[in-house]
């Protein structure tokens, strides 16, 4: 068996450092504008914790599926219909949005931790599960073979 059909060089190598900057500034501004709106709704709104995540996750949603459409998955996203990746994005975030209330609440309640904290703490999660999702489901492109989802 010949290993060099398999191994194609350090992992390190292979990353697409322009789409990693990019991955990498756009998740810096969402976690901002999530992190502004959950502190506002929160701390002076005083909307509760489901609401404040919900309403939060709403703005983050919106400058995350610009910056991702746009910009940082703008190739693959071209060879796929506006209406197939908001589909998938919606679906997607709707998913996340349960996750990460479901581990702010634990993080609260179970351990006692703040929701500020809880936070910080389900986003640095998030973001490599989100960019797993993003890249290969919601801006992949158009899907060879007879099953188009």
């Amino acid at each position: 068996m010949n290993l060099r059909l398999y191994y194609q060089g350090p992992f390190y190598t292979r990353i697409d450092k322009g789409l990693l900057f990019a991955y990498v500034a756009t998740g810096a501004i969402v976690t901002l504008a999530d992190y502004l709106a959950f502190t506002v709704c929160f701390s002076f709104i005083d909307l509760g914790l489901l609401v404040s995540t919900i309403l939060a996750y709403m703005v983050g949603l919106v400058v995350s599926y610009l910056l991702n459409r746009f910009w940082v998955y703008r190739k693959s996203a071209d060879r796929q219909s506006q209406a197939t990746s908001v589909w998938r994005y919606l679906v997607f975030l709707a998913f996340n949005l349960a996750l990460t209330y479901a581990g702010l609440w634990a993080m609260e309640h179970w351990l006692t931790i703040s929701p500020y904290i809880g936070k910080v703490i389900v986003n640095c999660f998030m973001f490599f599960w989100i960019y797993v999702g993003n890249a290969y489901w919601v801006f992949r492109g158009e899907k060879e073979g007879p099953i188009q989802l």
